[in-house]
């Protein structure tokens, strides 16, 4: 058997066990699962498009749902949207704006990089935070509320400056080194403040070509930021993926990058060449990201070389395994879902479901039905939101080339081995006489799936195969029956 090395699309393509194209796969440890598919959340769809997104979790445990447009802020509440914009200060200009969200303490802190900070403490409706700068990014650590690229009254607009809170008071935003409320600008490299992460007790701050390590001192510097690279950097907010004691991160270099502390490590050379011919430079910075952490894999959602602006691609990496997939969906923002428990008597309420046979094809051990889960989920372009549990649809693999330049093989068939089995497998084989050459090569079809083999009759130098899967399985790898047709 040949195991799936993942997505490789960068790799040489005779190398044993690369995918060098796939469609909604996910790495695994033993192999690539097909992602899972979106099914409604269940509340209607928002006014307008989603900006912004989150899922905070209070002190006690329970979980807040918000998703911000251009005018409002709205929070998901027993199946519907519930406004809970500010009331003074009438409707919020950020317009297209990214809504970005922390949660301190049992304070949400949300910002849009046009209107003055907003908290919602607990439930209830947002309210400005009375002398907080306008702020694009947001970060807690140690205590602190991180405002950055602001614009306040006192210093204008600094693309560069940063702000903390008072300690432990989110409300503090006077200077004082009582309350150790603090900010300052970082100008060691050119270019406007893309992002924040804590990182333990200290903040990483970055820029679109260099990262800053954040260190708490106390009074009377408060915190310092130290050069980190002058070179790496990354484009916006969500490129950065906390996890664990190290961040994972997009460069906009368009590699993928591992930083634990130390120095920033590529760990993207497999699907470099993809992401920078894929990736849109014009709308590099509109990413969105989710880690689901159960399965140890990062999501990465951005805009594709033809999109207009729409994120329509997704790259998806498994930290424990190094290796990557594809998940790609058109979205508006990422946001995690929490469902609520489901009952034999609340059942008819789900979205969509009015029979048995009309239930979503949702496996029994998923969290969709158990009480108060965090989930993976969207919002979609129709401005909905969309938990991702359902069973996939359509879901393929375009694997390495197997030959070599001197002699003809013949294939018998070719033996895909699974840990779960899809409901459907069918695929093609694509044959040529030698790498690299510009016509196509040519496309056989492979028998149906019977008795764990997919039968086939024909020679070549060079051997690839295309499979297409439908319904939840996950491929470990396959085994090509080939014997020596002869050499040249």
């Amino acid at each position: 058997m040949i195991p799936v090395r993942g997505f490789t699309p960068s790799v040489d393509p005779s190398t044993p066990g690369a995918i060098l194209d796939c469609m909604n796969m996910v790495p695994t440890i033993r192999g690539m699962k097909a992602a899972p598919a979106p099914l409604p959340f269940g509340n209607p769809a928002f006014p307008s498009t989603v900006t912004g997104a989150a899922t905070c979790e209070l002190l006690n445990g329970t979980f807040r749902t918000f998703c911000g447009t251009a005018t409002k802020l709205y929070e998901i509440i027993s199946g519907a949207n519930t406004d809970v914009s500010r009331a003074a200060g009438g409707a919020y200009i950020g317009s297209a704006n990214r809504w970005r969200f922390v949660q301190f303490g049992n304070a949400t802190v949300a910002t849009n990089g046009a209107d003055p900070l907003q908290q919602s403490i607990s439930s209830g409706a947002f309210s400005n935070i009375t002398g907080s700068p306008i702020a694009q990014i947001l970060e807690t650590v140690q205590g602190f509320v991180f405002a950055l690229g602001t614009n306040d009254g006192t210093y204008g607009l600094r693309p560069h400056g940063w702000w903390c809170s008072g300690l432990y008071d989110q409300t503090q935003w006077t200077p004082s080194q009582t309350t150790q409320c603090a900010n300052g600008i970082i100008v060691d490299q050119p270019g406007a403040l893309t992002a924040g992460r804590a990182l333990g007790t200290n903040i990483i701050v970055y820029k679109q070509q260099s990262m800053y390590y954040g260190v708490y001192q106390g009074p009377p510097v408060i915190w310092a930021f130290n050069l980190i690279s002058p070179i790496i950097g990354t484009p916006c907010q969500e490129c950065v993926v906390p996890v664990g004691a190290r961040h994972l991160f997009l460069g906009t270099d368009k590699q993928v990058y591992e930083f634990d502390g130390t120095i920033p490590n590529p760990i993207g050379d497999e699907v470099h060449e993809w992401l920078a011919n894929n990736w849109s430079s014009l709308y590099q910075s509109n990413v969105q990201s989710y880690y689901d952490q159960q399965n140890s894999l990062v999501y990465w959602y951005f805009c594709s070389t033809s999109s207009t602006g729409t994120i329509d691609r997704c790259l998806v990496y498994n930290h424990r395994t190094g290796k990557f997939g594809r998940a790609d969906l058109v979205i508006e923002s990422a946001v995690q879902t929490v469902s609520g428990q489901i009952t034999w008597a609340g059942m008819g309420s789900l979205p969509g479901v009015s029979t048995w046979s009309t239930l979503p094809v949702i496996p029994y051990n998923s969290p969709y039905w158990t009480q108060s889960t965090p989930r993976q989920g969207v919002i979609d372009t129709t401005h909905k939101v969309q938990a991702l549990v359902g069973a996939q649809p359509n879901s393929s693999i375009l694997t390495s080339w197997l030959g070599d330049d001197y002699s003809y093989i013949d294939l018998l068939g070719v033996v895909p081995r699974f840990s779960a089995q899809p409901s459907t497998c069918n695929g093609s084989v694509n044959t040529q006489p030698s790498l690299g050459q510009a016509t196509p090569p040519t496309n056989w079809p492979l028998g149906s799936l019977y008795d764990g083999e997919m039968g086939a009759d024909l020679s070549a130098r060079y051997l690839q195969f295309s499979l297409q899967f439908t319904g939840n399985h996950e491929l470990m790898g396959y085994t090509p029956r080939v014997t020596p047709s002869g050499d040249i």
